[in-house]
C-alpha cells in the first residue's frame, strides 16, 4: 500500500511534508523554522574543503537549499518516498531548488538507476574527498533498506576510484598518447553501435578469455568454428593460434599491452575490437578490420557531439569485460564464456600456460569457486566478476553459459561443459568477415571531418579552461559537456598532490601540452 503524504504549514510559513506511513505521521522537517533547524545541521555536518555533496532524502527542501549556498558543486539528492516527493513538488521551496542547475534530485525505485548514474559520473572523477554523503534527519530511521542502498552504491564507487587509482598512476600517460594519436585511425573504421543493426542475435558468440582452465577446451573451442562466433582476449590469442583455431574477432584495450601476444603473423589480419585506448603499435601494424567499441570518456564525447553511432553498455575495466559488454550491445541471445577463471587455478596459476602472473593469497579474495569449493581470487578480478554479474542481471533476456569448467562462480550464469554446449549447435553459414566489409557499418568521411574539427577545437577549450582555473571551471560551467576536459579528470586521477586544486592545475598543463603538440603535428 502506498504511502500517503500532506503538507503542513510551519510557524515561519513555510511547507513541510507529514508522511501516513505504517499507521504512523512522520515529520520530515521542523515546525517551528526550517531554515533555521537546516542550518544548524549544516553547521555540524558541512566540513571545511567540502564542494559536492549526497544528499538522502529531500524532507521539507531546506538542507538542500542550504547545501547548494554552502557548496559550489553538485548536490545529489535521493528521494526514497515517491509521495513526498509529488507533494513537495507543487511547493515553493522545490520550485526553488529547480532554478538551481547544480542540484538533482532523483526519487523512488525507478529513479534509482538514474540517480546511481550521477554519483558514477560525479564521483568518479576524483573528487571522493571533497564529497560529503548525507542523511536528512529522519530518513535513515524510516528507510534504513533505501539508505543502506546509497551507502552500498557510494561505497563501492569509492572501492573502485581506489581500485583505478594504481591503474591510472601506471597507464595515464599511455592512455592520453594512444587517444591522442589513435583517433585518426577511425576513419572508415567500424562503428560497434552501428554493427549492431546488422548482427545476427541468433549467432553464439563464444568469448574465450586466457584463464588457466582455458587449456582443457581447445579441443572443443576447435568443433565450434562455424557454428558460433568466437571473440577472444589478445592474451588467450596466442594458444588458439597454435592450436589453429582463427578466432572472429580479437580483444584489445590495455593502453600499454604487451606485443608478444601478437607475435605470430597470422595475428595482424585479424578483425579487432578496439578503442582509442587500445596500443598505438598494434592499429598501426594490424591489416585486419577494426571495430571500435565502447570509448573513454574523452572520445564518445566527442563521438556524441558529431552526431556518431556510440554503444549504449558502458565498459571501463579490462578486455574481459570489453568483450562481454560489446557483445551485449549486439544483441547475441546466447553467450557462451570460456577460460573466463577470475580466480586462481588449484596450482596457483593465473592464466593458461605461457604467462603467469604469479599467486598471491589473500583471504579478502576467498571466493566460491565453479564446482562450489572456495579458491583465491584477487582484487581486479573481483571486480571484473562483480561487473559481469550486474550486466548479467540487467539483461535477463539473454543466456549466458560459464564453460569455463574451473575458476571463479559467475552468478547469473548457467554452468554447462563445452562439450555438450557445442555438441548442440547447429552450423551457421555467416560469414563475419562479409558484414565487417559492409559500407553501411563504417563512419563516414562526412562524420569523420567533424570527429576532427571536434577533436582540434580541444586546443581551444584547454585554452579558455586555462583561463577560467579552477573555481569557474568546475563550479561556474558545465565542464562535462567539454569533452578535452575528460583527459584532465583522467590525468587528475593519477596524480598524488592531496589537494585537488593543485591536482587539476598539474594535470591541465600535462594535457595542454601533449595536446598542443598533437594539434601542431
Amino acid at each position: 500500500m502506498e504511502n500517503l503524504c500532506g503538507l503542513l504549514k510551519a510557524q515561519d510559513g513555510k511547507l513541510l511534508p507529514v508522511v501516513r506511513k505504517d499507521g504512523k505521521e512522520i515529520r520530515f522537517g521542523s515546525v517551528y523554522n526550517g531554515n533555521y533547524a537546516a542550518e544548524r545541521y549544516l553547521d555540524y555536518y558541512v566540513s571545511i574543503g567540502a564542494e559536492y555533496a549526497i544528499l538522502f532524502g529531500m524532507g521539507d527542501c531546506q538542507i538542500v537549499l542550504g547545501l547548494a549556498e554552502r557548496l559550489p558543486g553538485y548536490i545529489m539528492v535521493y528521494e526514497p518516498e515517491e509521495s513526498l516527493y509529488r507533494a513537495m513538488s507543487e511547493t515553493p521551496a522545490f520550485k526553488k531548488l529547480q532554478s538551481i542547475p547544480r542540484v538533482m534530485i532523483t526519487c523512488g525505485d525507478q529513479g534509482f538507476s538514474e540517480f546511481e548514474e550521477l554519483v558514477r559520473e560525479l564521483l568518479n572523477e576524483g573528487c571522493v574527498e571533497t564529497t560529503l554523503l548525507l542523511s536528512s534527519p529522519g530518513y535513515n530511521r524510516e528507510y534504513p533498506k533505501e539508505w543502506k542502498r546509497v551507502q552500498r552504491l557510494c561505497r563501492t564507487v569509492c572501492d573502485e576510484v581506489d581500485f583505478m587509482k594504481p591503474v591510472a598512476r601506471r597507464f595515464v600517460k599511455a592512455m592520453l598518447h594512444n587517444q591522442l594519436e589513435n583517433l585518426s585511425y577511425m576513419k572508415d573504421g567500424i562503428l560497434l553501435a552501428r554493427l549492431k543493426k546488422y548482427w545476427d542475435p541468433e549467432l553464439p558468440v563464444i568469448i574465450v578469455s586466457a584463464g588457466p582452465s582455458l587449456e582443457k577446451n581447445i579441443g572443443e573451442l576447435k568443433k565450434a568454428k562455424g557454428r558460433a562466433f568466437i571473440f577472444c582476449a589478445d592474451a588467450a590469442l596466442p594458444s588458439l593460434l597454435k592450436a589453429d583455431i582463427i578466432p572472429d574477432v580479437v580483444g584489445c584495450t590495455d593502453a600499454k599491452k604487451n606485443m608478444n601476444c601478437f607475435e605470430d603473423e597470422r595475428s595482424l589480419a585479424l578483425p579487432l575490437l578496439i578503442t582509442t585506448n587500445s596500443p598505438v603499435a598494434l592499429i598501426h601494424k594490424s591489416t585486419g578490420a577494426k571495430i571500435w567499441g565502447d570509448d573513454l570518456a574523452f572520445i564518445r564525447e566527442i563521438l556524441i557531439k558529431s552526431d556518431v553511432d556510440i554503444p549504449k553498455i558502458p565498459s571501463y575495466l579490462g578486455v574481459s569485460t570489453t568483450l562481454f559488454a560489446s557483445v551485449l550491445e549486439l544483441g547475441t541471445k546466447t553467450i557462451i564464456l570460456v577460460g573466463q577463471d577470475l580466480a586462481y587455478s588449484t596450482e596457483g596459476k593465473s592464466h593458461v600456460s605461457g604467462r603467469d602472473e604469479g599467486f598471491v593469497k589473500d583471504d579478502r579474495f576467498l571466493t566460491e569457486g565453479y564446482y562450489g569449493d572456495m579458491i583465491y581470487s584477487r582484487g581486479d578480478w573481483t571486480v571484473f566478476r562483480e561487473w559481469m554479474e550486474k550486466a548479467i542481471q540487467a539483461f535477463p533476456d539473454r543466456e549466458v553459459i560459464n564453460a569455463t569448467e574451473g575458476g571463479a562462480k559467475i552468478k547469473g550464469t548457467i554452468q554447462r561443459p563445452l562439450q555438450g554446449v557445442v555438441e548442440e549447435m547447429t552450423e551457421w553459414d555467416a560469414s563475419p568477415a562479409e558484414l565487417f566489409e559492409n559500407p553501411q557499418v563504417k563512419m563516414t568521411s562526412k562524420e569523420f571531418q567533424k570527429v576532427m574539427r571536434e577533436f582540434r577545437k580541444g586546443k581551444e577549450d584547454l585554452e579558455k579552461i586555462r583561463k577560467d582555473g579552477y573555481e569557474k571551471t568546475f563550479f561556474q560551467t558545465n565542464y562535462l559537456s567539454v569533452p578535452v576536459m575528460r583527459l584532465v579528470i583522467d590525468y587528475m586521477k593519477s596524480l598524488e598532490e592531496p589537494d585537488r586544486k593543485a591536482r587539476f592545475y598539474a594535470a591541465l598543463e600535462c594535457v595542454y601540452e601533449e595536446y598542443s603538440k598533437k594539434i601542431e603535428n
